[in-house]
């Protein structure tokens, strides 16, 4: 019984900690965001939007980011850490954004994003001693002041301890296993 107990602990260990490794799948719901343009027009950018224009737009604008390997930072880029509403960048961003018109808006929607990304380049948005334009090429989020060239570096176990885990505790549950059932074994001869 008390292998049993052994075994069953092993195994959900190894579930837990895989769980905690691969993290929770965020599904990239982006707040819907109330724009005034300078023509007193009204809009809602949705979540859609968010996910499907806006946010393509700017990975493909910032060159030097390599977006690949960290494709969960683009959410942040914009919205706080729960998304729920805009970081400090996000609302310099949209405040330039509000300087076009609904009408210009509504025809190319890239051009007052290109305006935006360009009027906040310069801009420390989250006053870190970084310019906007320094953060998003080297990766780091421009609306988080703890966020900002060189914190984000990860050690080797920072980037790779919880495979090693997984992996001790994979191969602990195969050892337990025939360490337990050899010792059965012999228990019956």
């Amino acid at each position: 019984m008390r292998k049993l107990v052994i075994a069953l602990v092993m195994v959900f260990l190894l579930i837990a900690s895989s769980a905690t490794v691969m993290g929770a799948d965020n599904k990239n719901k982006y707040p819907t965001i109330t724009v005034i343009f300078s023509d007193g027009k009204v809009y809602d950018i949705t979540g859609k939007m968010w996910a499907t224009t806006i946010i393509p737009y700017v990975e493909g604008r910032i060159k030097d980011y390599k977006w690949e390997q960290n494709p969960d930072m683009a959410q942040y880029i914009f919205f706080d850490k729960a998304l729920k509403g805009l970081n400090p960048y996000g609302l310099d961003f949209i405040k330039v954004v509000e300087e076009s018109t609904y009408e210009q808006f509504q025809h190319n929607v890239f051009i007052p994003l290109s305006n935006a990304l360009n009027k906040t380049a310069n801009l420390d948005s989250d006053h870190d001693g970084y310019t906007n334009i320094v953060e998003l090429n080297n990766g780091t989020l421009p609306g988080f002041a703890d966020s900002h060239p060189g914190m984000n570096k990860k050690t080797y176990w920072e980037q790779y301890g919880g495979y090693i885990i997984i992996g001790v505790l994979m191969l602990s549950v195969f050892v337990l296993y025939f360490v337990f059932n050899r010792e059965s074994e012999s228990e019956k001869s």
